[in-house]
């Protein structure tokens, strides 16, 4: 009898242990916290550059006759750019001026026994200013831009090899996005739209008149941000 209930009371322990055991086991994990993302801060001075390419599109007449509607002059472009932004909550206002460097260059129709008239565009210039919002104030700011926009176009007779150039001024928008690398670094994609046909901006060169219509522009650019 002895042996008998020496052994009930080992299961008993035993059974005891068991349950101890399965209730540590079913015990809910400790939760962290969920870490916040970085709030970015977008205001300061920055500097950088920008290339891309350019598709402009040109009027030109002959002796008062359209014969050419819209001659493409098409190229890179690229140069530096600076701005400042100021930023308050998820929204950020900013100002932007930039310049750039242009091979880009177009033929006209070609005639029996005649070269083709060639377009040039030299370099092109904004002044913008500038509408973005950054979603959680976070690394990336998606903005919208407009302000006024210039370029310097050429245009050279295809027969006689005689060239005029004018500046063109007109309006510019855009948009695009930024993104922070770092606190300094900022990567950037972005599209332009600048539309020189609202003035009465033309080139006369013999029995031609041109006008430059509009370009647009596809870019990237690299800044860096003053803290």
């Amino acid at each position: 009898m002895k042996r008998l209930g020496l052994a009930a009371i080992t299961l008993m322990a035993f059974a005891v242990s068991e349950g101890q055991a399965a209730d540590m086991a079913v015990k809910a994990p400790i939760m962290k916290a969920p870490v916040a993302a970085p709030i970015y801060n977008w205001s300061g001075i920055y500097i950088g550059g920008h290339a891309g390419y350019l598709w402009s599109s040109t009027r030109v007449t002959d002796n008062g006759v359209v014969v050419e509607p819209n001659a493409s002059t098409n190229g890179f472009v690229g140069g530096a750019l600076a701005g400042f932004n100021w930023q308050t909550g998820n929204w950020v206002l900013g100002l932007e001026g930039d310049g750039g460097w242009s091979n880009a260059r177009g033929n006209g129709i070609a005639e029996v026994n005649t070269p083709p008239n060639r377009y040039e565009l030299d370099w092109t210039a904004h002044l913008r200013g500038r509408l973005g919002y950054a979603p959680g104030q976070g690394q990336l700011l998606l903005f919208v831009a407009g302000g006024l926009a210039e370029a310097r176009f050429r245009f050279i007779d295809g027969e006689t090899g005689d060239r005029t150039a004018k500046t063109y001024t007109g309006g510019s928008i855009g948009g695009g996005a930024d993104y922070a690398f770092s606190p300094n670094v900022i990567g950037r994609v972005e599209y332009l739209y600048d539309n020189y046909s609202m003035g009465s901006n033309l080139i006369a060169l013999h029995d031609y008149v041109a006008k430059l219509k509009n370009a647009q522009t596809f870019r990237g650019a690299l800044s860096f941000k003053f803290n």
